[in-house]
């Protein structure tokens, strides 16, 4: 039995697909909620068949970019930026050379005689 497609939205005009009721349900509490189809004005995230990039597109090229692998999808999954392997060495921050870099009691005294600190 085919899944149904449940078109979303984030409440910012950007629009997504879901596939499937688990799908769907798993966006909801992200700040999605359900919609309509998209109309002009509105963005589309799209992902590649190919690469699997994801991209917002505006809604009235949909279909010139489906004819070059790109298809209606749910958004990026969403990146927690302390903790993606992608953008941080995790290993190497959870290091305690790495906690301790700096001396947070220091204070600092700008040239214009104001004082920066903890």
């Amino acid at each position: 039995m085919a899944k149904t497609n449940y078109w979303l939205t984030d409440g910012y005009g950007n629009k997504a697909v879901a596939v499937g009721v688990e799908e769907r349900d798993r966006w909801v509490p992200r700040g999605w909620s359900e919609a309509t189809e998209p109309v002009d004005g509105e963005r589309v995230w799209m992902r590649h068949t190919d690469h699997g990039g994801h991209q917002l597109f505006a809604a009235g090229v949909v279909e010139t970019w489906r004819a070059l692998g790109w298809e209606p999808s749910a958004p990026p999954e969403p990146v927690d930026v302390l903790h993606d392997e992608q953008l941080v060495d995790v290993a190497a921050a959870q290091t305690p050379a790495a906690q301790s870099t700096t001396d947070s009691s220091t204070t600092e005294t700008a040239a214009s005689g104001n004082t920066k600190g903890k």
